[in-house]
């Protein structure tokens, strides 16, 4: 970790297009996280029906303190610039760490498991499946239907809770049998790879783009559940790249060496297998939230699975569609996006050069 650490600082002294690149995503995730004590003079959704589509630098932006200029509704630009990167980065940034972590893990799964199935106990395969099922109703179906019923987050947090003491009982439920019933002790081979490769080239038929569309139509405008379809949507990527380097580093010596004398799988997953995913999966992360960073302006920018009332860089864009000499309202939140998104992938193009030359 010490010498990565040192590469990273090394790259950093070398390389202006790294540094520039870091400084700003620190400073743009800094104003992103104190944006509600900053001094902003107006509210994002804040109507100054006085001075509607002033241009920027103008001297009635001077005047009216819209220094960056309004949209044609009077909203400040310079606001919704800024309110608009947090909700792209709350957005983003959730869903490409669970995508991922959903990801990594099957795709281990399915590369560790590759030629021989997952053996499992009846009793841990009950439980599972059991789990599985109360997690779609519980942690999914009830929070969906409370938002749409406009009931607030208190539901969601009550099902959280009758999800995760159903899980308990379960648990101890299956233990039980497993002592009383000896059915439940035979083992059941599972091809766990078979199993999530077959779903994610299910999904991946379909263009994600084209997929999110036809599932946002069926959903009410909400982004805890634009959240969940995107989730639902991005962890195929993250799990073919974590299945490609299991079967990569179970072809490795010291894995061969590890597996043959009969080390636990947690063991080899834990301490062998992931100190060598993380790599590839950080950097697909990397490129993966610049990608989100896109997808989600362009989804508020059509309006699709987002509220009317949600500040955001595709929203602001949009504006334009009644005021088409509004220049502004494209190239200022089009250039922030751009440039965000640039410098993420810049720092993945110079991580992945430090990544490879220490492997």
């Amino acid at each position: 970790m010490s010498l990565l650490w040192q590469k990273i600082s090394g790259v950093w002294q070398s390389k202006l297009g790294f540094k520039v690149s870091a400084s700003y995503l620190l400073l743009l995730l800094a104003i992103v996280l104190l944006l509600p004590w900053l001094p902003l003079p107006f509210a994002p959704n804040h109507l100054d029906l006085d001075y509607t589509s002033v241009k920027p630098f103008s001297e009635r932006a001077w005047a009216s303190g819209h220094i960056l200029g309004t949209d044609t509704l009077g909203r400040d630009l310079a606001s919704n610039l800024l309110y608009g990167a947090r909700t792209a980065f709350f957005i983003a940034f959730p869903v490409i760490s669970l995508a991922t972590l959903l990801g990594t893990a099957l795709g281990v799964v399915a590369g560790f498991y590759h030629h021989q199935g997952a053996k499992l106990l009846r009793y841990q395969a009950l439980f599972y499946l059991l789990a599985g099922i109360a997690f779609l109703y519980y942690s999914v179906y009830v929070p969906a239907k409370s938002i749409k019923l406009g009931l607030g987050t208190s539901p969601a947090g009550y099902a959280l809770l009758t999800f995760f003491s159903l899980v308990i009982v379960l648990w101890i439920v299956c233990r039980f049998l497993l002592a009383k019933v000896t059915c439940f002790r035979r083992v059941w081979v599972l091809p766990a790879d078979a199993v999530i490769m077959r779903f994610v080239e299910s999904l991946s038929t379909v263009p994600r783009f084209v997929l999110i569309l036809v599932l946002a139509a069926f959903l009410p405008p909400s982004v805890p559940l634009l959240s969940l379809l995107l989730i639902f949507t991005m962890w195929p990527a993250s799990a073919r790249l974590a299945r490609a380097e299991m079967l990569r580093i179970k072809q490795l010596s010291y894995f061969e060496a590890a597996l043959s004398i009969g080390s636990p799988t947690i063991r080899l997953l834990w301490h062998h297998a992931f100190p060598n995913l993380i790599g590839p999966v950080l950097i697909a992360y990397i490129f993966g939230l610049g990608g989100l960073l896109t997808l989600e302006s362009t989804l508020s920018f059509l309006n699709i699975g987002v509220p009317g009332t949600l500040v955001s860089w595709g929203r602001t864009i949009s504006s334009i569609r009644t005021n088409t000499a509004a220049w502004w309202l494209v190239v200022l939140p089009g250039s922030l996006l751009s440039i965000t998104v640039l410098a993420l992938y810049t720092c993945g193009h110079y991580l992945s050069k430090i990544l490879t030359a220490k492997a």
